[in-house]
């Protein structure tokens, strides 16, 4: 019987410290548990701050991009007067002869199209005339414009005269020979193809 007795009694210590562990785990669950929810309360109240200051830039940011010109006028010492993208980048046509060639597939990521902001549905320029959008691309004069991937600084003209993809590159220039600060692309204004 001593046997048996000791047996039944290891028997139901080993069961009181497996209650006792399965109590502290549920415990540490529940704890854990709690820990979690209080920590998404404190996130979700620093992302609630967050999104309101994120909200309130974007409003900003579309409203600047709105009224902020697509395209604008710089300074090429070796070109003269240039028309440049919002971030700097020169501006490009792609011809062949007098004749507009559009830029696609593959072309496009060696020289990408000047795009209108996201949000905005009207381009404008400063100092560059007859700007306007096909769809999402800028336009001037009619002829589609890209940058250079090759341009690695802001103002850089290394596309100039490059030919390739079916035409020959050419930075768009503002020249001062028909009216005052008119853009003059060396593309003619009624090409189709787009």
């Amino acid at each position: 019987m001593p046997y048996g007795t000791a047996g039944a009694g290891t028997r139901v210590a080993r069961r009181s410290p497996a209650r006792a562990r399965k109590a502290r785990f549920s415990a540490f669950v529940a704890l854990g548990a709690a820990a979690v929810i209080a920590l998404a309360a404190c996130g979700g109240s620093s992302s609630s701050s967050s999104s309101k200051s994120t909200t309130t830039k974007k409003s900003t940011g579309t409203a600047a991009a709105a009224g902020a010109a697509v395209v604008k006028t710089a300074k090429s010492s070796t070109l003269g007067t240039i028309v440049v993208d919002s971030t700097g980048k020169t501006v490009y046509t792609l011809t062949n002869g007098s004749q507009q060639v559009p830029c696609s597939g593959a072309c496009l990521q060696v020289w990408p199209a000047v795009s209108l902001p996201a949000g905005t549905t009207k381009a404008t320029g400063t100092g560059v005339k007859n700007v306007a959008a096909m769809g999402t691309q800028v336009t001037i004069s009619g002829a589609p414009v890209y940058t250079f991937s090759g341009d690695t600084a802001a103002g850089s003209t290394n596309g100039e005269g490059i030919a390739s993809f079916g035409g020959t590159w050419h930075v768009v220039k503002v020249g001062g020979s028909s009216g005052g600060g008119s853009t003059s692309t060396t593309v003619k204004s009624g090409g189709s193809g787009y």
